[in-house]
């Protein structure tokens, strides 16, 4: 598609897209609103040797590993259900808040440095039963572990805002999801309510032949007209008929499609990569040749006339050989007020001229010089 036509479904179909981001929007906006906010509290806690013994009589580099392997031990131990469990009951918590409650902890990587993170929905109690939690490890530690103990480093405090929902960020979520949303269904709606042949007529390609089609090519012609005109440089027009292909006619869409297929390759290997060239229907193939004068836009068709005709097509599909020539009228922009549809008769009248001239012939319009 191109972007006239996407801004076209978007102005036709706007009152869905308002409605998808204002329905999409406002059930964020309720969501986010009405959604439990769940705060989080963190304590951390440093492992160290439990006396002054215990530090000489390791060596610094057994100090460092076992203070490691023991930190670990105590991350698991600080992570396990008995110690949630008797925090809770320390608390007098319920089994309803209980379950609410979610506790984790780990070691900071690099470090002996314990961490206990606890979410929930009331901040008192998730500070309150984050440092329960430590608590009771220091407890639980303190009693079957001799050589290091597990100090406070820093108690969890009250937590200020709720790391969920993060309202900010789910707003502006649901305003882009509302908006691709309603594009999306934009479209769909064109696209089901547009008959199957105006569907077709929304892209720039030929589906038969690959290269571009009648609509799009016109209106590029208008275009780079107005661009000839302003800045003053050649361009030329022209329109090849493709003899001989009127035998596939009668054949499937399949044998038609690879034989308009293989001409349209074998003519686009012989152009610029600005020139453009575009399929009009029933082997009739433009070319729009910017910043070529009428004299070089005939060498130009005689060459493609040359290669066609010297380039046997057979069809993988059917083992049909075709022996194809083209005829071909050019035209050259006098860069005047002469319109895209006037300049476009003219190169068609230029090739009818070649038809009656012969297969194979090329004729420019001289009538039509700059």
């Amino acid at each position: 598609m191109e972007l006239k036509i996407y801004l076209r479904v978007l102005l036709q179909k706007w009152w869905i897209i308002i409605s998808a981001f204002l329905i999409t929007f406002m059930f964020t906006v309720y969501s986010t609103f009405t959604e439990i906010p769940v705060y989080e509290a963190t304590a951390t806690y440093l492992v160290v040797p439990s006396s002054v013994e215990e530090k000489t009589s390791l060596s610094a580099f057994g100090l460092l590993t076992t203070r490691s392997e023991i930190a670990s031990t105590y991350a698991e131990v600080a992570s396990s259900e008995t110690i949630k469990n008797i925090a809770a009951s320390k608390l007098g918590l319920s089994d309803e808040i209980k379950k609410t409650l979610v506790a984790q902890s780990q070691l900071l990587p690099g470090t002996t440095v314990l961490q206990i993170t606890a979410q929930g929905s009331d901040k008192q109690v998730v500070r309150d039963f984050t440092n329960q939690v430590g608590a009771e490890t220091i407890n639980l530690i303190r009693s079957r572990y001799e050589a290091f103990a597990l100090e406070p480093l820093d108690p969890a405090k009250l937590p200020k805002a709720a790391i969920r929902p993060n309202k900010p960020l789910n707003l502006a979520l649901g305003a882009i999801m509302g908006s691709i949303l309603g594009i999306g269904l934009a479209f769909i709606a064109t696209y089901i309510q547009t008959p199957t042949e105006q569907i077709s007529s929304f892209g720039i390609i030929d589906e038969h032949t690959g290269v571009y089609n009648k609509r799009y090519f016109m209106q590029r012609l208008g275009e780079e007209m107005s661009r000839a005109k302003r800045n003053t440089y050649p361009l030329s027009l022209a329109v090849m008929n493709v003899d001989h292909l009127g035998v596939i006619n009668s054949s499937s869409p399949q044998i038609r499609g690879e034989a308009l297929r293989r001409v349209a390759l074998l003519l686009k290997q012989y152009l610029r990569e600005e020139d453009l060239m575009a399929h009009f229907g029933k082997g009739i193939f433009t070319f729009l040749l910017p910043d070529m004068s009428g004299v070089s836009a005939k060498e130009t068709m005689e060459k493609l006339q040359t290669r066609l005709a010297w380039t046997p097509l057979e069809l993988e599909t059917s083992g049909v050989k075709l022996n194809l020539s083209g005829s071909a009228g050019i035209v050259a922009y006098r860069l005047d007020n002469t319109g895209q549809d006037e300049l476009f008769t003219r190169a068609s009248r230029a090739l009818e001229e070649a038809e009656v001239a012969g297969y194979g012939k090329v004729v420019f319009s001289e009538d039509a010089v700059v």
